[in-house]
């Protein structure tokens, strides 16, 4: 039963190797792995998420959603297992409504980063479950006026990050962020940003229909969605709109 490696040991997240590791979490980690490529970008102005869709043929794209409002000043983006993805949206935004009624101020990033890791903790620490397959960024403008990002990963950790890629395109995709990044940058320079390193990346020429951005201006702090329309424009800067 123990023969090869992970052979057993991968039979529950309350089974350690002999060696420490923990076989469940690290497939869920690579599930997130395999996943479409998301990133966050946060500059002084605000906050950026964008990700890659992954359609299938005659598939409705506006039926795919990888970028999700949590609260008016909160959005995430997920990569991975999406039925995982929107159970953990769904907590995250129990939390969001909880944490004002207790407190009657917006929640915090921070918060919510937390309590989803709280959720998925829970699913590597007993047998009869498998973790959550599913990494997130969030970002928000928080009640202080700060914008913030952070990420969590299947096991239950978060981190926060000026720019993080997670998802299949992590390694390419992060060294143009590496290289690239400035936190002067304008909300729009970061969209522009963002869409440079998924280009790295991708397999596909980038079109509407297949890249999904938000945005949480520190101006209005309000999570809003681009569309169709306005991310054309970024990915073609220079092509003539047409007039109706």
């Amino acid at each position: 039963m123990f023969g090869i490696s992970g052979a057993g040991y991968d039979m529950s997240t309350s089974i350690f190797s002999p060696d420490g590791r923990i076989f469940a979490a690290e497939y869920a980690k690579k599930a997130v792995e395999q996943g479409a490529t998301s990133i966050g970008v946060l500059v002084n102005e605000g906050v950026v998420l964008l990700t890659e869709k992954r359609l299938e043929a005659l598939q409705e794209p506006d039926s795919v959603e990888k970028i999700s409002k949590i609260d008016e000043h909160i959005g995430t983006a997920t990569s991975g297992l999406m039925a995982d993805a929107r159970k953990l949206v769904y907590e995250a935004r129990i939390k969001a409504q909880s944490y004002w009624l207790t407190y009657e101020e917006p929640v915090p990033a921070e918060a919510v980063a937390e309590h989803i890791c709280n959720k998925k903790a829970e699913f590597t620490q007993g047998g009869g479950a498998r973790p959550y397959g599913v990494a997130m960024i969030i970002g928000s403008i928080d009640f202080d006026g700060s914008p913030r990002l952070f990420v969590t990963d299947p096991v239950g950790t978060y981190w926060g990050f000026l720019a993080a890629v997670i998802g299949k395109g992590t390694s390419k995709a992060g060294e143009y962020l590496e290289k690239n990044y400035s936190r002067e940058k304008s909300l729009s320079e970061a969209v522009k940003l963002a869409l440079g390193a998924l280009r790295e990346t991708s397999e596909r020429d980038l079109t509407a229909d297949i890249v999904e951005i938000a945005r949480i201006p520190l101006s209005t702090r309000k999570f809003e969605k681009l569309s169709n329309a306005e991310i054309e424009k970024f990915l073609n800067p220079t092509k003539p709109v047409k007039k109706e």
